[in-house]
């Protein structure tokens, strides 16, 4: 996906915005003015901001002030792949998302990308009041603005001290206030949260940005294997590429960025407000359940192994005060919601805590189960080469000491769509409320309910899911990425 093609330029406009700039950089570097510069049209407010839109200045003064250009911004970075978004406000031409190379998926990283996004895309002319929630960024700019050399900033990562190059240049050629201000994360900000987003949407598109240093991660030394501890990180340059030398251009001549990245041709369904009534689920999701709540049954008779199996375990505590976690029972639930599969597991340990509120399970349950290893063997055999359904999976892979391929995974508290926020599970037995109108872990937990819930959640969405899954899929294999299904 990709923006909206900039308008070509001539050499000799380039070289009359360009060349002038570049001479009173020069100029000021040998004058050693470069900093006093950046001081002069820099404000960096560290007092966290209350307020969650763009409007409230609760605390501020004449020199923190930019009304006319508040902009939110945030990088994302989940399981090595990372994004940028910068969030303005909804329908604005400036609302942008892209991912960022793999080789710069550090969080410090990715939020000083996502502000040199907001600098060079803002007219240089104009106020600009940037909102991140990142204290290392501030910190990294504040040395900026007092003179730090940025060789003494990334000693030994040529990649992250020319992306800090391109930050000084960008923060000196600026004509107008730049203030940035400090936030708090999870707080409940909503142009916080569109940033969040944004920066998540970016993370999984195709879209690339070319940024400073890091380039677009195809010649980065960074993302290659070194030959010894000695070789460096190679650098692609203060501003790499075509599009970033086009945007360094608009930029001189005091002009917007052009395009939203990622958004691209969703842009107005994703940020337009609705004038009348709720804004429809951009996932797809049914409207939230309010009828009575039954409890998940078998939807016929079949006990066939599908090609999805939900696998639900529950364990007891061993060890002191039962802090660790051992296989107690674990149930396997094919599509039609039967039970193929439910055996209690002995375990050679002793056991300190059942949780039987919780877990249900009692001493006389595991005295004549079978051994954990023989368990373990059947639900391997049975899960292998198929989907499995669950929710936190990784519990019960744990517990279970087995692995399972990232592909074949559907994890009802890791899919985004299911996500508070975009990034904290809920509750299965919200989940299966909201959603399904089931009512399941009214006293001690059943496995075999819990993973029938899981399976009717998957089945439910199981077209939008499993399409995601495939969408994903193509971009992986075009950039070598792992995303989180």
């Amino acid at each position: 996906m990709a923006s909206a093609p900039a308008p070509r330029r001539g050499w000799a406009e380039t070289l009359r915005v360009v060349v002038p700039a570049l001479l009173s950089l020069l100029v000021a570097i040998l004058r050693g003015e470069v900093a006093r510069r950046v001081r002069a049209n820099l404000t960096v407010s560290r007092h966290p901001k209350e307020g969650g839109g763009g409007g409230g200045h609760r605390g501020s003064n004449n020199r923190t002030r930019a009304d006319d250009g508040v902009v939110y911004v945030d990088g994302s970075v989940n399981r090595g792949v990372a994004g940028v978004g910068i969030w303005y406000g909804a329908g604005h031409h400036l609302n942008y998302a892209a991912a960022i190379p793999d080789s710069a998926a550090d969080n410090n990283v990715a939020e000083l990308v996502a502000v040199f996004v907001a600098l060079i895309r803002h007219p240089r002319d104009a106020r600009l009041a940037i909102h991140t929630d990142s204290r290392a960024c501030m910190t990294t700019l504040e040395s900026l603005a007092s003179g730090a050399k940025t060789k003494d900033l990334a000693r030994r990562d040529p990649a992250l001290r020319a992306l800090l190059d391109a930050l000084l240049c960008v923060l000196f050629w600026r004509e107008n206030r730049t203030v940035i201000h400090k936030i708090k994360a999870h707080a409940g900000h909503k142009p916080n949260e569109r940033a969040d987003q944004l920066a998540s949407l970016g993370a999984n598109s195709g879209f690339v940005l070319e940024i400073p240093g890091f380039g677009d991660g195809r010649t980065n030394g960074r993302s290659e294997k070194r030959r010894s501890k000695n070789v460096r990180a190679r650098s692609a340059g203060r501003f790499p590429g075509r599009e970033m030398k086009s945007a360094l251009t608009r930029f001189l001549n005091r002009e917007p960025g052009v395009g939203s990245g990622a958004i691209g041709d969703d842009h107005d369904a994703f940020v337009a407000k609705k004038a009348h009534g709720k804004k429809p689920n951009p996932h797809g999701l049914s409207p939230k359940y309010k009828g009575p709540l039954v409890v998940p049954r078998p939807l016929d008779d079949s006990t066939a192994l599908t090609r999805a199996l939900a696998v639900d375990c529950e364990m007891v505590g061993v060890g002191p005060d039962g802090e660790k976690s051992v296989l107690a029972q674990v149930s396997v639930v094919n599509e039609s919601g039967n039970v193929v599969y439910t055996s209690y597991a002995s375990t050679s340990k002793k056991v300190t805590d059942y949780r039987t509120r919780v877990s249900g399970i009692l001493p006389r349950h595991m005295e004549d189960a079978p051994p954990f290893a023989t368990v373990r063997a059947e639900v391997k055999r049975l899960i292998e080469g198929r989907v499995v359904v669950g929710h936190a999976l990784e519990n019960d892979f744990d517990a279970l000491q087995l692995k399972h391929p990232p592909e074949l995974v559907r994890d009802t508290a890791h899919w985004r769509p299911f996500l508070r926020m975009g990034r904290f599970s809920k509750r299965l037995r919200h989940l299966a409320r909201d959603h399904c109108g089931l009512k399941i872990q009214g006293g001690s937990h059943d496995p075999a309910e819990d993973a029938r819930a899981a399976m009717y959640l998957y089945l439910k969405y199981k077209e939008n899911w499993e399409g995601q899954v495939w969408a994903t899929r193509q971009g992986r294999d075009g950039r070598g990425r792992i995303y989180h299904y």
